[in-house]
């Protein structure tokens, strides 16, 4: 069994990077992580993702029955359970409503349609896309269910992003690629339109992933430092914007 104290506090550190980066509002976004076959630590619905305590977490078995804990599970569990259920390597889920990755996803905007920046490919791979369901109903589950086998990042429609990870910091740290991407994605459309990769590079960049273990097998995190050169990149590019409006 993983322990369960080291988890409780990922689930509380991603939560709390969550609300600073203005990645929910309020009580929005949940976060899970499987401790064991039978049981998956999940956060509470109603509750803002930084200002959780470890006690307010629940322990709950893979159909949703509460095991431990006082308040109740996330509306979103059964798109958490689904997830896990599909892809028994993931160790962990975040959801959350980033403003700009929801925004392409609120506008029905795909962000794998092409490829702009490798450390994309490196740290998400594909990224998938899931159609409008009514959220707490059976339909964003079964929607997130079809597309999360072979991406570890999927758009909502109209509902924000899912990321998965083999640990909770690394589902965290692929939000924040996704979001970021989707940033550069928006100033480079603002600026006349990115210059995509060819199916040739984009291929290579598959490859470099695949033998750099960085894909969903090989167990690899998204590095602070790949989130921090995207960062740059967007800001350069906003500056040279500013500079010549």
């Amino acid at each position: 069994m993983k322990d369960e104290a080291a988890i409780r506090a990922e689930i509380l550190e991603a939560g709390r990077r969550l609300k600073d980066r203005f990645f929910v509002a309020a009580n929005d976004g949940n976060i899970s992580a499987r401790l064991s076959p039978g049981e998956i630590i999940i956060t509470p619905t109603s509750v803002n993702k930084g200002d959780m305590s470890a006690d307010m977490l629940l322990k709950v078995d893979p159909d949703g029955k509460v095991l431990s804990g006082s308040l109740k599970p996330t509306s979103e569990m059964k798109m958490h359970l689904a997830v896990f259920r599909r892809r028994p390597d993931v160790q962990a889920i975040v959801h959350a409503h980033p403003p700009t990755a929801t925004g392409f996803a609120t506008c029905r905007i795909r962000l794998d349609q092409d490829v702009i920046l490798p450390e994309v490919v490196f740290g998400l791979g594909k990224i998938g896309f899931a159609e409008y369901g009514t959220p707490t109903t059976t339909e964003v589950p079964e929607a997130v269910e079809r597309e999360i086998a072979d991406c570890d990042a999927v758009l909502l429609a109209n509902h924000g992003g899912l990321t998965v990870g083999e640990s909770v910091m690394q589902a965290y740290y692929r939000m924040e690629v996704l979001e970021m991407y989707a940033r550069v994605r928006l100033v480079t459309t603002l600026l006349g339109g990115a210059k995509a990769l060819n199916e040739p590079q984009v291929a290579e960049l598959f490859q470099v992933r695949e033998r750099q273990g960085w894909g969903r097998s090989g167990g690899g995190t998204v590095e602070p430092e790949t989130v921090e050169m995207i960062t740059q990149i967007v800001l350069e590019v906003l500056q040279a914007q500013a500079a010549h409006p």
